[in-house]
């Protein structure tokens, strides 16, 4: 069963067991995926209200994105628990003889560059969605943009702990190429929704 599959209730019981997965980089991509429901709920009711009829059209686009969102970031609370349990096996593999010890840290540094991607795929589309979420939020009002801006604090911290688990994964890799273009690409994600946030 694919962890999207389980209940609030099992999810979080798992989550809060002694198993390794699901662990943080789950979570954030439930969290950001809960951001692109919340968001798509208010453009749902964005679309039924007469006053937002010029914008009928956008607002169609809009919606239709954040649900094609949601449900990759559905998939990526798997990606995450399955992509870190390679690394975890990796770093259970022998260390008995030389041989052993290079094809161990050879697995180790594939396991957590693919990891680490899985984590930057996640804060990619966090920022994504963050543009779509603040679309909406500079044409709603009252309780629809009160539920709006929930979504984005959600959005935010999604894609910094996204962010963040970037930069602890490549803090144990050796490719020097790697490490600096995930780097930029972290901090361009990130200057640009605090310049906007």
């Amino acid at each position: 069963m694919k962890l999207y599959d389980l209940t609030i209730k099992q999810f979080l019981d798992k989550t809060a067991s002694s198993e390794p997965m699901p662990a943080g980089g789950s979570a954030l991509a439930l969290c950001a995926a809960l951001a692109a429901s919340i968001t798509e709920m208010v453009a749902k009711l964005v679309l039924e209200k007469a006053k937002y009829a010029q914008l009928y059209v956008r607002i169609r686009e809009i919606y239709s994105e954040l649900e094609n969102t949601r449900l990759l970031l559905m998939r990526d609370i798997d990606r995450d628990a399955e992509s870190y349990q390679i690394v975890l096996d990796a770093f259970l593999m022998p260390k008995d003889s030389a041989n052993e010890i290079v094809l161990r840290r050879v697995k180790i540094q594939k396991a957590l560059k693919a990891a680490t991607l899985v984590q930057l795929d996640v804060a990619e589309k966090c920022h994504t969605l963050f543009n779509y979420i603040m679309e909406i939020a500079n044409i709603v009002e009252g309780s629809l943009a009160a539920d709006n801006r929930v979504s984005l604090m959600i959005c935010n911290t999604a894609a910094k702990g996204a962010i963040f688990n970037v930069k602890t994964n490549i803090s144990q890799i050796d490719d020097i190429d790697f490490i600096e273009e995930v780097i930029s690409k972290c901090d361009n994600l990130e200057s640009d929704i605090n310049l906007k946030y």
